[in-house]
Order: C-alpha cells, then sequence, then structure tokens
C-alpha cells in the first residue's frame, strides 16, 4: 500500500514549492509577530472603523487578533497555491504527460500509487502547518516574551537595566520597580509616561498579575473539589476578569490568597487586608463617580485638552497622544483646562487615569493564548486538507490537465474570493453557505465559542474526498 520509490519522487517534483511556500509563509508571519505594535494597530482599527475594513482591521489591537487576519487570507491562500500545483503534479499531469503509464507498467498496484500520493500530499500540509507553528510559537517568545510567561514590556526591560536584575525575574516581580526609584524613572521613561503616571500603573499592572494568580489556584481547587460532579469547565473556572470585579472570591481560599501574596511581594495578612480595601474602595465606583461631574464623556474631554494642550506647547496633537505626559505642563494643562471647562487637578487625574487604562490594555494586547493559536493552525491545515481533497479529487476524475485545473483550482479559489466578499460587505453573508472557508471560525476560536463541528465537518469532507479520490483512480480507465 505505499511505496518508498513513488513517495520519493513525489517529494523531489514538488518539495521546492513546499519548501518556498512554508518558507513564505514562516516569513510572514513572523514579520506579523515582530512588527505588531498595539499602540499602532489600535489607530489603525479606529481609523478604519465605520469602513467597508471596519471588520478586517477591527481585532488588530491584539497579537492573536493579528494573527487571525494572517490565517484568514495569507495563509489559506499560500496553502491554495501549493496544495493546487502538488495536487495537479501528483496525478493527473503524469497521466497527461505518459509517465503515469511507465509507473503502472511496473509491479506496483493502483492502490499503492494513489495511496501513496495521498499520504505525500495529506503529510506536506500537515508538516507545513507544523512547521509554521512552531516557527510563530517560537518568534513570538524571542520577539515579546509572551508564549512561555507575561509579555516582556519595554519599561520593564529598562527598569531591569536600571537595577542590573533579569528582565524575566523583574517581571515577575514588578514590585521591585515600585520600590527602586531609577528603575521607576527608567520604567516611566520608556512608557512614555510621567512617574506619578506610572506608579498608579504599577499599581494596577501587581494587582492584575496577582489575580491571575489567584484566580489559576482558585481554579485548580475548584478542579479538586467539582471533578465527580457534572459542572462543566467554564463553570468551574475562575478567570482573572471575573476576579476582578468579584475579589471577594479570594478571600475564603487560603492557597489562593497565598499565590496573590507571592505575586504582590506581600504577607499573606497584608494581602488580605489590601484586598479588602480594593473591596472597599471600588474604583469602577470612584470611577462612575468621576464622570458623573463632568462636562461630558471623558473621550470628549481628552480629545479637547490634547487640542487645546497641543496649540499651547506648539506641537502636533498626535504628539501629546504619544505621550501623555506632555498635557500636564503648566501652560499644556491651563489651556486644557479652559478649553474643557475641568479643573486642572480633576483633568490630571483624568489624564493619570488615560495613561493607566492605554497601558494596561497595551498589556493585554500582547497577551498570547497558546491554545487558540494552536486552534488558528489546526483549522487552517483542516481547511487547506479539505480544499487540498477538492484538487485531489479532480486531478483523479480527470485526465487532462486543463480539465483538472478548471475544478481543482477553480472552486477552491472561488470559496476564498466568497469569503473574502463576505469581510466587506455584510448583505452578502448568505454567500457562507456555499464556501467551505466559512468553516474556519477563526472568530469562535479566539472568542473561545463553538468551532468543533465546523472544523470536524472539514476534516469529514477532506475523508470523503481523498476516499473517492481512491476508489475513482483504481476503477477509471486510463490512456495507457
Amino acid at each position: 500500500m505505499f511505496s518508498k520509490a513513488i513517495f520519493k519522487q513525489s517529494v523531489r517534483s514538488n518539495g521546492t514549492l513546499w519548501l518556498v511556500i512554508t518558507l513564505v509563509a514562516s516569513a510572514l508571519l513572523s514579520v506579523f509577530i515582530v512588527q505588531f505594535d498595539p499602540e499602532d494597530f489600535a489607530a489603525l482599527s479606529s481609523a478604519a472603523s465605520g469602513t467597508s475594513f471596519d471588520s478586517v482591521l477591527s481585532g488588530f489591537d491584539s497579537i492573536l487578533g493579528t494573527l487571525e487576519t494572517f490565517y484568514k487570507s495569507i495563509a489559506i491562500l499560500l496553502g491554495l497555491v501549493y496544495i493546487i500545483f502538488s495536487a495537479n503534479n501528483l496525478v493527473v499531469n503524469e497521466v497527461d504527460s505518459g509517465s503515469m503509464a511507465y509507473t503502472l507498467s511496473t509491479p506496483t498496484k493502483r492502490s499503492t500509487v494513489i495511496f501513496t500520493k495521498m499520504a505525500y500530499m495529506i503529510g506536506s500540509i500537515i508538516l507545513m502547518f507544523g512547521i509554521v507553528t512552531g516557527v510563530g510559537l517560537g518568534v513570538s517568545e524571542v520577539t515579546h516574551h509572551n508564549v512561555t510567561g507575561e509579555p516582556m514590556t519595554e519599561d520593564v526591560t529598562a527598569a531591569a537595566d536600571a537595577m542590573d536584575r533579569k528582565p524575566s525575574y523583574v517581571r515577575s516581580h514588578l514590585y521591585m520597580i515600585e520600590d527602586d526609584k531609577y528603575a521607576v524613572q527608567a520604567g516611566a521613561e520608556a512608557r512614555n509616561m510621567d512617574q506619578e503616571a506610572y506608579k498608579q500603573y504599577l499599581d494596577q499592572a501587581i494587582l492584575r498579575d496577582s489575580y491571575d494568580a489567584a484566580a489559576e489556584k482558585l481554579t485548580d481547587n475548584r478542579k479538586d473539589k467539582y471533578e465527580d460532579t457534572d459542572k462543566s469547565k467554564s463553570a468551574i473556572e475562575i478567570t482573572q476578569d471575573e476576579l476582578s470585579k468579584n475579589p471577594k472570591l479570594i478571600m475564603n481560599d487560603n492557597d489562593a490568597l497565598e499565590a496573590g501574596a507571592k505575586v504582590t511581594g506581600q504577607s499573606v495578612s497584608d494581602y488580605r487586608n489590601s484586598i479588602n480595601d480594593e473591596i472597599k474602595n471600588d474604583s469602577a465606583d470612584k470611577q462612575k463617580e468621576l464622570e458623573k461631574n463632568l462636562p461630558a464623556s471623558p473621550s470628549i474631554i481628552m480629545s479637547t485638552a490634547q487640542s487645546a494642550g497641543a496649540k499651547a506647547l506648539n506641537t502636533s496633537e498626535s504628539n501629546i497622544s504619544d505621550n501623555m505626559s506632555l498635557l500636564k505642563d503648566d501652560k499644556a494643562i491651563k489651556a486644557a483646562s479652559e478649553a474643557t471647562k475641568v479643573p486642572e487637578d480633576q483633568l490630571k487625574t483624568l489624564i493619570d487615569s488615560s495613561q493607566v487604562s492605554a497601558a494596561l490594555s497595551s498589556d493585554e494586547s500582547l497577551e498570547f493564548d497558546v491554545e487558540k493559536f494552536m486552534w488558528l493552525n489546526v483549522g487552517a491545515c483542516l481547511l487547506i486538507l479539505a480544499m487540498g481533497s477538492i484538487s485531489f479529487f479532480a486531478s483523479t476524475l480527470f485526465n487532462r490537465s486543463n480539465q483538472a485545473m478548471v475544478l481543482g483550482a477553480g472552486l477552491p479559489f472561488a470559496f476564498f474570493l466568497i469569503s473574502l466578499v463576505i469581510q466587506q460587505s455584510d448583505s452578502l453573508e448568505n454567500l457562507k453557505y456555499v464556501s467551505l472557508t466559512t468553516l474556519y471560525m477563526t472568530d469562535e476560536i479566539l472568542s473561545s465559542g463553538d468551532f468543533g463541528i465546523p472544523l470536524l465537518v472539514l476534516g469529514g469532507v477532506a475523508f470523503v474526498l481523498y476516499a473517492a479520490s481512491a476508489v475513482i483512480f483504481q476503477k477509471k480507465d486510463l490512456p495507457l
């Protein structure tokens, strides 16, 4: 059922194309990861709001959202180029040129020929996406250090240099930065924040990380408690977001308190007290109270303040936007206060809040969920396997290359073009029912939604068409 000679010949015939496509895909994926800047992409996404590109760019404010765009377009397109030409070369091109007649004149059975070529086709696609996955994980870890741990931001690196400590250690112990004035200064400069706002950011970042550690411990304990029950995974799991909204969940679990305290550098008792203070002084309520007394929404006030501040300092609004601490300059804050009708002290509070919120959002955008990334690759691989089965089926169905290309290339490319058209216009959404690409539900993967059944369907399509291809090749009359 398998011939080493035929397999080697398949590798020689298609290996160069496979290598080129794999290298190009890996290189482009690396560029997407290395060049990702949460602030730049957020601005791009904001600029596209309300346009036909809104749905395409809406996820560019996170690294996985950016990679979703890569997998929905570039990865599929490159995969299509490979499977169309490979499927054509493997079977119908040999039949058309007459070389298949020579192969079948040997004692080699038709079943061996087709199963070996099928094994190459399927194996090469899986290997391609396996390599792309490995490259993506490696580049993201080297660039952002977000695969094996928390993302490494510029301020942490700068603060670590100021303290002559390893950045990875400082990232796990952010409280060290707060205790060193030179580290605070270096970190604030790297973040383009003033030191007061940067300290507020550090407080929030440390609290966030402590909730993350505590949530993980809470979840582990709940798994042990409910392992013999019918509770779903989502019902058992406690996330960092849930804990930040309801810190009381942590108070009765000593393991969770200990895990959270370790992150903050506090004793368990001190950490418990700080969480109690957090519960009493709800920051969300404080923010609502602050906004209630404002003459307009915070976003409008900040936009007006930036314009007035930029004019007062004779600089551009983009420069102010990149470094909000400039708004605290005496001339800028006075002009901004007059323009917004907001007292200077209150406006400074809004500026600090804006800087802290932007910094935390930037951190979040760099978070790399390995499981979701793996599913993006598995889904893309299954889609290309399904598309490849169409091309392979056409290659066994016809005896002429040009005829096989009409179906084997035309249908997969039509599916791909339909997916692009759907992204540009909601009125054409019904076209999704006639395209295989819509079964690759990247949005569901990133939101941890229901994407399993569509992927199984793609696998089923691939299995059926590859099996049908084998049957057709063994039964059909060939021009030998």
